[in-house]
């Protein structure tokens, strides 16, 4: 599960967006981020400053068995944030991506995944740091439709629990297809117990979410709302992974 784009791609993406929040956070520190209750913006680049800490641990160790423990920074601003994101970047960079490294999943345990997981990552939360001044987030095309499809797969597309805790039940009550609009990709997601069956393709379903990758990538991640994608068939179906969470 490598991803589609380049493995020096997610690199570059890795500091553009860390670079873009950078920016936003020296503008409006205190801005309160409604995509995550409870923080501002200062918040939100202490958190992605510990998620870069964190991989590049991983990636110096080079254990796939064992997570690494990254060192505690005693303040967390921008400029910690630069030089988290540089760090990351330039290990990524030197180790390449067959290097082994641990990561949550159990799969594909390499600097591979760290590099993608940490473009998609970085890139949502810039997002946020957008909407907390207002702004529309975008994402680029190819970047979006990579980023969509690690959330089917990673997250739309592994056993989880949901109501309290308890194993089972369906994620969706029907089949859906999302559609870029803008790229030759589409995914049908199908019901199949607490998970989902999936496929790379375009196809009928009970429901059809439609639009931009940048757009399906940001609704996928509730960064953008069901309304901002043209929405056919059943709609409680769509719906359903609306809070779908990390």
């Amino acid at each position: 599960m490598t991803g589609s784009l380049p493995y020096s791609s997610y690199l570059d993406a890795i500091r553009e967006e860390c670079s873009r929040l950078v920016l936003l956070a020296e503008e409006a520190p205190t801005a309160a981020v409604p995509t995550c209750p409870g923080w501002d913006v200062t918040a939100l680049v202490g958190h992605v400053t510990g998620v870069c800490d964190r991989m590049a641990a991983n990636i110096a160790a080079g254990d796939p068995t064992e997570r690494a423990v990254a060192a505690e920074r005693s303040t967390t601003g921008p400029a910690e944030l630069e030089a988290a994101a540089a760090e990351l970047s330039s290990l990524l960079e030197q180790a390449g991506p067959e290097r082994p490294a641990w990561n949550w999943s159990g799969e594909d345990l390499t600097a591979a995944w760290v590099a993608r997981r940490a473009a998609h990552e970085t890139a949502v939360h810039r997002a946020d740091a957008e909407l907390a001044l207002a702004r529309e987030p975008v994402v680029e095309t190819e970047l979006g439709v990579d980023g969509l499809d690690e959330r089917v797969e990673l997250f739309f597309g592994r056993p989880r629990r949901r109501d309290g805790g308890a194993q089972g039940g369906q994620l969706l009550p029907g089949s859906l297809c999302l559609v870029a609009t803008d790229a030759d990709a589409a995914w049908l997601l199908e019901p199949a117990g607490p998970t989902l069956a999936w496929h790379r393709r375009r196809r009928p379903a009970d429901a059809v979410l439609a639009g931009p990758a940048s757009a399906l990538f940001l609704w996928s991640w509730d960064r953008q709302p069901i309304s901002a994608l043209q929405l056919t068939g059943r709609a409680e179906v769509a719906r359903a992974l609306v809070g779908f969470g990390p």
